[in-house]
């Protein structure tokens, strides 16, 4: 199925258009109740729907949330099925971190982003289930397969295997990332590729925030704090 870029109008363009829409409707609708083609109920009917509609979307407008997540499904509107389900990966791994390293605001930005990737992968599943397929068509369907949600920690490490830095030695990184001396770059860098670091690098890296924290604040016993 080819796949087409929806365009995606923001919610304010579209409440204006609905108020153009009211406004066009109270001009002709009287003229038509006059000559009978149209009864008063159904106009009442016609254009207070229509401003009951308008004043949800304005109101959807003004909700910061709903309004990012609106954004966020424009943007992926514009990929295909196969960079939707990729960004889907990335968008739940970086969620997961930021979750654990408690830095909620990045973390809101990565729901954000997955949510509007998850309605982008919705409408074009329902295309093709309003569609006849063809058996080859039906067959390429595994494009759209969700990722599976991540597994906790300790299954994760087990899966990794001994070529990765251990459950211990990531809990032991993220703690010390949160101590106020690490800037946010450093510790934005870090979580983004905690889960690539070998056991080597997680020791050096551990040395290297302890020496920061150490110059910001003195000597202080890792151990124990963890």
């Amino acid at each position: 199925m080819a796949e087409k870029i929806k365009p995606i109008y923001t919610l304010s363009e579209q409440a204006s258009c609905l108020r153009r829409e009211i406004k066009m409707r109270h001009g002709f609708y009287p003229g038509r109740v006059l000559s009978g083609k149209m009864s008063q109920a159904d106009m009442d009917r016609e254009i207070g729907q229509m401003q009951e509609a308008a004043t949800s979307i304005e109101r959807m407008a003004k909700d910061g949330l709903f309004k990012k997540v609106y954004a966020a499904l424009g943007t992926a509107r514009t990929l295909s099925s196969v960079e939707l389900v990729a960004d889907m990966h990335k968008a739940q791994e970086r969620a997961n971190i930021y979750a654990e390293a408690r830095d909620l605001s990045n973390g809101i930005n990565e729901l954000v982003k997955l949510a509007g990737i998850t309605l982008a992968l919705a409408e074009l599943m329902q295309e093709l289930v309003q569609m006849p397929q063809p058996a080859e068509q039906a067959q390429a369907s595994h494009q759209f397969a969700l990722p599976q949600m991540p597994v906790p920690a300790a299954v994760a490490q087990q899966e990794l295997g001994d070529g990765y830095a251990s459950a211990e030695q990531r809990k032991s990184i993220i703690a010390l990332l949160n101590h106020p001396a690490i800037s946010r770059p450093e510790k934005t860098k870090q979580l983004l590729n905690i889960n690539r670091r070998t056991p080597e690098q997680a020791e050096q890296i551990l040395a290297k925030l302890k020496a920061v924290i150490d110059k910001h604040d003195g000597p202080t016993d890792y151990k124990a704090a963890a």
